[in-house]
C-alpha cells in the first residue's frame, strides 16, 4: 500500500464513522458497530443488485444501509415492514413501542427520519409482510439483511421467500444472534440450517450481526 492509499483509507474511514454518528439518534436496536458493517457493505459489496431489509421498524437500519448506497451511487434500498411491530414491541412486551400501542404502526417515524437524514431518494418502503411482498418481488439482491419475526418460523420464512432474489456472491445478513430473547429463533435458525447451508459461506461478525456469502449452486 502506498503513502496515499494509507491515507485515503483513513480518510475514508473518518468519513463513515462520522454518518455512522449522524445516525445515532434513529431509534432502534442496532450497535454502533452493526450499523457501521451494514453501511460500509452496501457500499462496497461488489455483487450486482439492490439491498432488501426485511424488518425495518423506525429506519435505523434503513439509514445506514442507504447511506451506503448513496456514497457509492449504487442501487437503493428496498425497505420491506408492515410497521405494525413484533410481539415484543406491543404492549407489555420486553421492547415495548409507543407508537405501535398509540398509532398501531412505526410507518410515520420511519419516514420522519429518513427525511431528517435526508435519504429518502435511495429507500423504496414495500409496506407488507417478508413472505407477502416477495410475491411480487421482480429484482435482484445484492445484500439481503434478515431483521423482521425473529422467531425461527418467521426467520426461515423471509429467509426462503428473499434468498432466490440474493445474487451470487451477495450477501445474507441477520441480526439478533445470540441475543437472550431469541436464542431459540434466529439464533436457533442460523446454528441449525444456516451454518449448514451448502450455499451459505459464513464471513463475519459485529455484535448480533452475522454475515453470510451466498455461493453458486453446485
Amino acid at each position: 500500500m502506498t503513502p496515499q492509499e494509507f491515507f485515503s483509507q483513513i480518510s475514508l474511514n473518518t468519513a463513515r464513522f462520522e454518518r455512522v454518528a449522524a445516525f445515532a439518534g434513529v431509534p432502534g436496536f442496532l450497535s454502533w458497530q452493526e450499523g457501521y458493517a451494514l453501511l460500509t457493505l452496501a457500499e462496497e459489496w461488489p455483487a450486482p443488485g439492490d439491498v432488501v431489509e426485511i424488518g425495518s421498524f423506525k429506519g435505523r437500519s434503513t439509514c445506514f444501509l442507504a447511506q451506503g448506497c448513496a456514497t457509492s451511487g449504487r442501487g437503493v434500498v428496498y425497505a420491506v415492514d408492515h410497521f405494525e411491530g413484533s410481539p415484543e414491541h406491543q404492549k407489555g412486551g420486553h421492547e415495548e413501542t409507543a407508537e405501535i400501542v398509540n398509532e398501531g404502526t412505526t410507518y410515520g417515524a420511519f419516514t420522519q427520519n429518513l427525511a431528517a437524514a435526508g435519504l429518502q431518494a435511495h429507500v423504496r418502503p414495500l409496506v407488507g409482510s417478508g413472505v407477502d411482498v416477495a410475491r411480487d418481488f421482480t429484482g435482484q439482491a445484492r445484500m439481503l439483511f434478515i431483521d423482521g419475526d425473529h422467531s425461527f418460523d418467521g426467520t426461515k420464512a423471509d429467509f426462503d421467500a428473499w434468498f432466490p432474489f440474493v445474487a451470487d456472491t451477495g450477501l445474507v445478513c441477520f441480526h439478533d444472534y445470540q441475543n437472550s430473547h431469541y436464542l431459540d429463533g434466529v439464533t436457533r435458525f442460523i446454528e441449525t440450517v444456516i451454518m449448514h447451508h451448502p450455499q451459505m459461506m459464513f464471513l463475519h461478525r459485529a455484535d448480533s450481526l452475522m454475515t453470510f456469502m451466498k455461493k453458486a449452486a453446485a
